[in-house]
C-alpha cells in the first residue's frame, strides 16, 4: 500500500467517524428526551405534539445517519466502500480483516439489518413495505438495540482503522452530555408547569 492510497483510506475512515458521532448525538438526544419523559410524563402530555415531533424528527436524523454507513453505493462514505478499499490496496492480512468485517455487514438479522430496513424501507424511501404493520412488527427497536448497533459500526470501523492506520476511533462518548441535558430540560419544564399550576390554584 502506497502513501495515497493509505491517505485514501485514512480520508475515508475519519469522514465514517464523523458521521457515526453524529449519530451517537442523535442517540444520545432521544436517550435524553426518554429519560425526561419517563420522570416527567406532565411535560410530555402538555406539549404532545411538540415532543412527538421533535422525536419523529430526530429518530429519521439517527437512522439517516447510521444507514449512510452501511449504504453501499460507490461513492458514499461507508463501512462497505472502506471494506472494497482495503481488499484492493491491502496485502493478504489486511484482506483477511476486511472479510471478516464484510460477513458481519452483510448478516441478514441482528440491528444492522434492522437498521439499515428502517434507513432504507422508511426514511429514505417510503417503501409500501416499511408501511405495513409487519414492518413495524418485525423491525421494531428499543433504544438499547440502536445503541448495540452503533456500537458493532464502531468496533467494525476500529477494526480495520487500526489495522491500516494504527488509529481508534471513540464516536460514542462525545456526546453523553446529551442524555443528561435532555433529562434536565424535562426536569426544567416540568417544574416550571408544577409551579404555574400551583400558583393557578393558589390564586382561584
Amino acid at each position: 500500500m502506497n502513501a495515497d492510497q493509505q491517505a485514501s483510506i485514512d480520508t475515508m475512515v475519519r469522514a465514517i467517524s464523523e458521521t457515526l458521532f453524529s449519530a451517537w448525538s442523535y442517540f444520545h438526544l432521544l436517550e435524553g428526551f426518554h429519560a425526561g419523559s419517563k420522570s416527567h410524563p406532565v411535560v410530555v402530555q402538555k406539549f404532545d405534539r411538540l415532543f412527538d415531533q421533535v422525536w419523529r424528527a430526530v429518530f429519521d436524523g439517527l437512522f439517516a445517519k447510521a444507514g449512510t454507513l452501511i449504504d453501499r453505493t460507490k461513492t458514499t462514505y461507508s463501512l462497505p466502500n472502506l471494506v472494497t478499499m482495503i481488499r484492493r490496496y491491502g496485502g493478504a492480512e489486511l484482506k483477511l480483516a476486511a472479510k471478516a468485517v464484510a460477513a458481519r455487514l452483510s448478516a441478514q438479522d441482528g440491528p444492522l439489518a434492522k437498521i439499515e430496513s428502517w434507513r432504507h424501507q422508511v426514511v429514505a424511501h417510503r417503501t409500501p413495505s416499511g408501511r405495513a404493520d409487519s414492518f413495524f412488527k418485525n423491525n421494531k427497536m428499543k433504544l438499547g438495540e440502536v445503541a448495540e448497533g452503533l456500537r458493532e459500526m464502531e468496533e467494525l470501523l476500529n477494526t480495520l482503522s487500526l489495522e491500516v492506520l494504527r488509529i481508534h476511533n471513540d464516536t460514542e462518548t462525545g456526546s453523553l452530555d446529551l442524555v443528561q441535558q435532555g433529562a434536565d430540560l424535562f426536569a426544567c419544564i416540568g417544574s416550571h408547569y408544577a409551579e404555574r399550576t400551583q400558583s393557578q390554584k393558589d390564586t382561584q
